[in-house]
């Protein structure tokens, strides 16, 4: 399947232990709802090939650390949608003391 090659190319899995779910994928988006299961599950370090909308479902509390260490506190509230540039590049971490789970939806053109 192409959309879960590359998936692999931009988020190294073996270092990450919240779960992407790619429910659609063709040549105008990429859907993904990440699951966090506990406190300290992570997406691992990724960059972002695409803008990109997120759909908080649970809403939830990250630590959002860039890739020069810098880190701030984010808090999503379900159902209030935002968007990110292309070439964001970050982990973001549970802080939220439960399980969160939020869309992504990568718009590719």
């Amino acid at each position: 399947m192409i959309g879960a090659h590359l998936w692999t190319l931009f988020y190294d899995q073996s270092m990450t232990s919240a779960t992407p779910t790619v429910t659609l994928d063709d040549d105008k988006v990429r859907v993904t709802t990440w699951t966090f299961g506990a406190d300290g599950d992570a997406t691992g370090v990724h960059r972002h090939e695409y803008d990109y909308i997120v759909v908080p479902i649970t809403g939830g509390t990250f630590v959002v650390t860039g890739i020069d260490g810098s880190e701030r506190t984010m808090t999503q509230i379900a159902g209030a949608a935002y968007n990110g540039r292309r070439g964001t590049e970050h982990d973001v971490t549970n802080a939220s003391g439960g399980e969160v789970v939020f869309v992504e939806v990568e718009l590719k053109s």
